[in-house]
């Protein structure tokens, strides 16, 4: 198996790198989101602030950006649960990336937040990628939804619910 890829995480500065978000987002598919491609107009749009609510943060290989993950629902991190969003582009994809991205933001969040208890994912239930990166770190699957995720082309997938408590690690 090859070494695990040598990862810097850096926050994503609203005022300044919004666009390189944006253009990133918007220059990459996503076959796992509800919207398999955004439009430059549409990846602005993405939540980057404010930042008692969501946080993100570059993924970086080489000094050069390979991802983005998001962490929102911040405001609840006392009394309720987070949730992330992680986006590998493509051409990274199958590397040991998306796992060892899932153990960072795990870290930081817990480590940021101490009252946080609980961290939620939900993925498609056919990202076998993304279940194993979520599996791998101590999350749990704690349910299924039925049908709730539509495709670009129309079909309908289940969700799959994962949850780690801090208790988990």
């Amino acid at each position: 198996m090859p070494a695990p890829p040598q990862l810097a995480f850096t926050e994503v500065h609203f005022e300044r790198d919004a666009e390189a978000a944006a253009t990133f987002l918007s220059q990459n598919t996503w076959p796992f989101h509800a919207s398999s491609t955004l439009t430059i107009d549409e990846a602005r749009q993405v939540r980057l602030s404010p930042p008692d609510q969501v946080r993100a943060f570059w993924i970086s290989e080489n000094s050069a950006p390979v991802g983005i993950i998001r962490a929102f629902d911040l405001e609840h991190a006392g009394t309720g649960s987070v949730l992330f969003d992680l986006r590998i582009a493509g051409q990274h994809r199958g590397r040991g990336i998306g796992r060892a991205a899932v153990a960072w933001i795990v870290d930081r969040l817990f480590a940021d937040y101490p009252s946080l208890h609980r961290i939620e994912a939900a993925t498609r239930i056919d990202n076998q990628a993304m279940r194993r990166a979520l599996e791998s770190n101590q999350f749990r699957l704690e349910g299924q939804l039925r049908q709730t995720w539509s495709s670009d082309h129309g079909t309908r997938y289940d969700t799959a619910l994962y949850g780690r408590l801090r208790t988990d690690g």
